[in-house]
């Protein structure tokens, strides 16, 4: 949070809540992240100015533990770590799984890029502008029209195209996927590896996610999207090459879209 908002937190209970603007609530960095998980896009200029309702579900205090095999069990349930040079081990193999990852990722908006604009389709144009532009609550002018047009019909392009990869290669989103996606986005949040799902307020959050419409069905097209992605990645031949990590996040900037 801000500090200003921050000081309005102090002092709070469980069960108490806030309505808070995102552009004043949040710093720069943390606001995208919160607008992608609410899926508001950044490119939208009003998005970062809509209003939520924050509620307190749990408080709790976070202590730096002692480097013990208590620390190490809690920290890693499923590793057998017996002193700190197996620690350094372990994270070292995170952080490779981290940057293969986003070579991973990489490769899949080039993917991305050549499935649509590879991907030929013909639409009723003249219906679609006509459509965006009084098919909302609001009408919208020429203007908003042409200016979004282009965006939307890349979406429409891609949605197309997933259902399509999706349907003749046998692929789905299962329950078990969009849980499983809850538990990382709530480790990422805490800042831990993996959660103790004994814990009650764990358990309570994960069965609110999965009752939430708006969660649910974002979280099924991301995955969707994602599942997409990895397929089509696995049917072409990439050839690795090193670079620095400075060159890399220049290429990432250019994706960021």
């Amino acid at each position: 949070f801000t500090e200003p908002v921050r000081g309005e937190w102090m002092g709070k209970k469980k069960d108490d809540s806030m309505v808070v603007q995102l552009s004043k609530a949040f710093e720069p960095r943390e606001r995208e992240w919160v607008m992608g998980d609410l899926g508001l896009s950044k490119e939208d200029p009003s998005a970062a100015d809509k209003f939520f309702r924050l509620t307190i579900t749990k408080l709790g205090l976070i202590e730096k533990a002692e480097m013990n095999e208590e620390f190490f069990k809690k920290a890693y349930p499923n590793k057998e770590i017996n002193g700190d040079e197996d620690l350094r081990n372990v994270i070292r193999q995170e952080m490779q799984q981290h940057w293969q990852r986003q070579g991973d990722q990489m490769l899949q908006h080039e993917v991305y890029h050549v499935l649509i604009e590879d991907t030929k389709i013909d639409f009723p144009e003249t219906f679609l502008r006509r459509w965006l532009q009084h098919g909302g609550e609001q009408p919208k002018t020429a203007e908003q029209v042409e200016q979004e047009f282009p965006q939307f019909v890349n979406q429409l392009k891609w949605s197309l195209v997933t259902d399509k990869i999706f349907r003749e290669n046998n692929l789905q989103v299962t329950q078990d996927d969009i849980q499983q996606f809850a538990k990382q986005q709530l480790a990422g949040y805490m800042g831990m590896n993996a959660l103790d799902e004994s814990q009650t307020w764990i358990v309570d959050y994960l069965n609110r996610m999965m009752q939430d419409k708006k969660f649910v069905e974002d979280t099924y097209h991301r995955l969707q999207n994602e599942k997409a992605l990895e397929w089509a990645a696995s049917q072409v031949t990439a050839e690795d090459k090193v670079i620095s990590a400075e060159e890399f996040h220049h290429l990432q900037h250019q994706h960021q879209h």
